[in-house]
């Protein structure tokens, strides 16, 4: 057996055929690590699955891998949920198929949570192209929240040269993105949903949002680590495109405050909340009218089942509201790069 950390790397395929072999050859060229590749076909119309699984069956000396097939796309959240349960290692990295890592990317996410006992997981620097000019910017470095609920990925958008430009200190955010990130499966365990790690009534979008506060409220705490690089396409999956995802995703970010928070949390953000909610439907009736009328709907007839998962993490994890505080950030700072 190696004595290399052992990790499970999850990732859920829908479209994107034309991002995944890159993704995939960065994983078999990690160092430092032994890795198992889990990917689910969910329900992917361009044959992804397919793709992935010739391109590693005809790879020299390939890692552990396994292909799952469902014959309907059941969300982001639904398949990680599903390859996790297939997860043989003690720690779980959540990939998206459009990233690609550099070498030493995972190695180093398993000496910061080796380094940082409290870390329930860790994340490094994504870049990406920008759209409108080409240059590389800043993907993510993890996750930061404002008041009014609003979460993003800190630095997203901002330019680079190297790593001059980017000040940050390594250390605490408020969460990771579920593009790339490293957790110990310990940590997944204390703060899971009876399916596994992820919500799948979110469906995709928002679902690392929710894991973020769950673990926080677990009393765990989340990393970052600047010098772990790699590169994301962005939307690699497309699924942003298809009006199926966008109506279930509209309520979600409704559906992360009546999980996770009170009237008494919400209360002193309560304008810059209803600020941003009123921007958002006007925003979304010029945008997205069908997902303006419909989405509201389908997270009421969730409602319930929300409530349900509510009752059961204050069992599990405890009714404290307070250490969300340190985290929120003012709504001057969203106006400009993070």
């Amino acid at each position: 057996m190696s004595e290399l950390p052992e990790i499970s790397i999850l990732i859920p395929l829908y479209r994107g055929r034309d991002t995944v072999k890159a993704c995939i050859d960065s994983l078999v060229a990690q160092e430092g690590v032994t890795v198992e590749i889990l990917l689910l076909d969910n329900g992917c119309p361009e044959d992804t699955g397919e793709w992935a699984g010739y391109h590693l069956s005809h790879i020299e000396n390939p890692p552990e891998w396994k292909l799952l097939e469902v014959p309907e796309n059941t969300g982001f959240a639904a398949g990680m949920n599903r390859l996790y349960r297939d997860a043989a290692s003690p720690w779980i990295c959540f990939m998206n198929q459009d990233v690609v890592i550099n070498p030493d990317h995972l190695s180093r996410l398993v000496k910061a949570l080796d380094d940082n006992k409290s870390w329930a997981g860790v994340c490094g620097t994504l870049y990406r192209s920008d759209s409108r000019t080409g240059k590389r910017v800043i993907d993510t470095t993890g996750h930061v929240i404002f008041r009014d609920r609003i979460v993003r990925n800190r630095g997203a958008g901002m330019k680079v040269k190297g790593r001059s430009n980017i000040t940050w200190d390594a250390g605490e955010v408020f969460g990771l993105s579920a593009a790339c990130s490293l957790y110990h499966r310990e940590a997944l365990e204390s703060a899971r949903e009876e399916e596994g790690p992820y919500d799948p009534d979110f469906f995709a979008y928002f679902e690392d949002i929710d894991l973020d506060y769950r673990l926080r409220r677990a009393g765990w705490e989340l990393g970052w680590v600047p010098d772990a690089e790699g590169t994301h396409a962005l939307a690699g999956s497309g699924g942003r495109k298809e009006l199926s995802v966008r109506l279930r995703a509209y309520g979600n970010r409704r559906r992360i405050m009546w999980k996770h928070e009170t009237i008494e949390s919400l209360l002193p953000d309560l304008g810059p909340i209803i600020v941003q909610d009123v921007y958002a439907s006007i925003r979304a009736l010029f945008t997205d009218p069908v997902a303006w009328l419909a989405g509201p709907w389908i997270f009421l007839a969730s409602f319930t089942k929300v409530l349900e998962r509510r009752r059961r993490l204050d069992k599990l994890l405890g009714t404290d509201r307070t250490w969300i505080r340190k985290w929120l950030r003012p709504q001057s700072e969203r106006m400009q790069r993070q």
